[in-house]
């Protein structure tokens, strides 16, 4: 058996659920998605198959789409078991379903679904809380890993309820990735950039470029304020302010507590 976990994230946190559960389940690799697309390669001779990611405006992210209608379509792997976990930090609201439907066009059925509620780090709705109130969710977050991965390892089932009007929210999330993608336009590069790079390095999906040492959105933006959080020099504003301010979030590498 092979195994691996096929990851995207933005802040990083994710990365950091995809890092635990790794280590908890034991599976053989760890691959970030947007490495999968460019090289399918990579998931030849998967039999158990895990995908983690965010929820980005109720359904996932539009990589996750490319992933799961391209990629895996294409592969057409032959699957002992398939998990999905999302993370959020609204409600999950479609983004189940949605998902759930792209794997079944593509040949696909998930034998677990779950998500878990994340610190929301969508800065144009909701503030970053206080450092005490981060290391309260963190620890009820690595509970939850810990709960799912005894799930995992006995391969239970839990599939994604199929809610309804299903295929008009589908219809809806998928009419709104083209203009997600055009959101970095938003964004405001201020004085105080050092023209370090770091931004272009974070970005998941390749959406900046370094020209001039100033940063230069490429419209492929996923919104997932990745180069927001990890500007050292708080450099990346708005063009309106957001309503709670700016506050900025520092992803840990795991939840899962080491004492």
């Amino acid at each position: 058996m092979k195994s691996a976990i096929c990851w995207f994230s933005g802040a990083g946190n994710s990365k950091a659920v995809a890092h635990d559960l790794q280590q908890r389940l034991g599976y053989d690799h760890l691959l970030a998605i947007p490495e999968v697309i460019k090289n399918p390669a990579l998931l030849t001779d998967i039999t158990t198959l895990g995908l983690v990611f965010p929820i980005y405006f109720f359904g996932p992210p539009a990589i996750v789409r490319i992933l799961i209608s391209e990629t895996l379509k294409g592969l057409e792997l032959k699957l002992d078991y398939l998990f999905v976990i999302l993370t959020h930090g609204g409600l999950p609201f479609y983004a189940p379903t949605i998902t759930d439907r792209l794997l079944a066009d593509a040949g696909y059925a998930a034998s677990y679904v779950n998500t878990i509620a994340m610190i929301d780090t969508y800065i144009p709705l909701f503030k970053i809380p206080k450092e005490e109130k981060q290391q309260a969710i963190h620890f009820k977050i690595g509970k939850k890993i810990e709960t799912m991965s005894s799930s995992l390892l006995a391969q239970n089932l839990r599939v994604a309820m199929r809610l309804p009007f299903a295929r008009q929210f589908h219809n809806i999330w998928q009419n709104s990735l083209v203009k997600r993608s055009n959101k970095d336009k938003n964004f405001i590069i201020t004085d105080q950039c050092t023209g370090c790079g770091i931004c272009a390095q974070v970005c998941p999906v390749q959406n900046i470029v370094m020209e001039r040492g100033q940063p230069i959105f490429l419209h492929t933006c996923e919104q997932c304020f990745a180069c927001f959080h990890h500007c050292p020099e708080h450099a990346i504003a708005l063009q309106r302010t957001p309503v709670r301010g700016y506050t900025w979030y520092t992803p840990p590498n795991t939840f899962i507590s080491q004492e």
